[in-house]
């Protein structure tokens, strides 16, 4: 049933005109911004190797390329989330859900993967065009395999914490705004805060930076575990507290 739901939300996603209009800006967006980077490096190239430096194609050019896919990704996916129970509650349809035979966790649990796989063409569109950019330079494959994975685990935690706020308001607009709240604050907790303090291990980008990098931590993948689930329980029990089960 979980994996019913997963479909249905992604064929419902994939059939309207957001969804298409996201895949074509992203597409384009990259292959600009990676040629752009390539043009960059080819100029450089020469001075590099002269100097001897390790510093390579993948450094300068694929990896500043998957950074802006980061970004794309953290504006995209709060487009496709915002109406994914909210949409339902302004409709009328949630009652629907609600009366389904399912538990509200697998309710939950079964959008956000349907979300995930509604999110996985930006990032599989990208990371082929990145990797097309192997036909000019020398790229580090495992490297950029593991970047490609790293930014298929962050849709899927974008998609746990947008639908959790969808769930929580009842209009897409106000999901929508809350999700930027938030994704902006935990983009920008780290340089608001000191590496010492308690809340600093909530900070995206000490944990994301280093696995575009080619470095795998196990700190990082539990905070993507770890708030990725508490987004969906958190989801689950709204859904459970509109039903009436808590």
């Amino acid at each position: 049933m979980i994996w019913r739901i997963a479909l249905h939300e992604t064929r419902r996603l994939r059939a309207g005109l957001l969804f298409w209009l996201l895949l074509a800006i992203t597409q384009l967006l990259i292959a600009w911004l990676g040629f752009a980077q390539l043009e960059a490096f080819a100029t450089i190239a020469p001075q590099l190797k002269a100097a001897g430096s390790t510093i390579g194609a993948t450094d300068l050019v694929i990896t500043p390329t998957l950074n802006s896919l980061v970004l794309l990704l953290l504006l995209g996916v709060p487009l496709l989330a915002m109406g994914s129970v909210a949409g339902e509650v302004r409709s009328g349809r949630i009652d629907l859900w609600l009366a389904a035979p399912v538990r509200s966790g697998g309710i939950a649990l079964g959008k956000t993967l349907g979300l995930w796989l509604a999110s996985l063409p930006l990032v599989a569109t990208g990371a082929l065009t990145v990797a097309a950019l192997g036909l000019a330079v020398d790229v580090d494959w495992p490297r950029l395999i593991l970047a490609a994975a790293t930014l298929a685990l962050f849709s899927l935690w974008l998609a746990s914490l947008t639908l959790c706020l969808s769930a929580w308001l009842d209009h897409p607009a106000a999901a929508l705004a809350a999700s930027y709240g938030l994704l902006l604050f935990l983009w920008l907790l780290d340089s608001l805060s000191s590496s010492e303090a308690p809340w600093y291990w909530l900070a995206l980008l000490p944990h994301i930076e280093p696995m575009l990098k080619g470095l795998l931590r196990s700190q990082d993948v539990a905070f993507f575990a770890a708030t990725g689930a508490a987004g969906i329980m958190l989801g689950a029990f709204r859904l459970a507290r509109r039903r009436g089960e808590t």
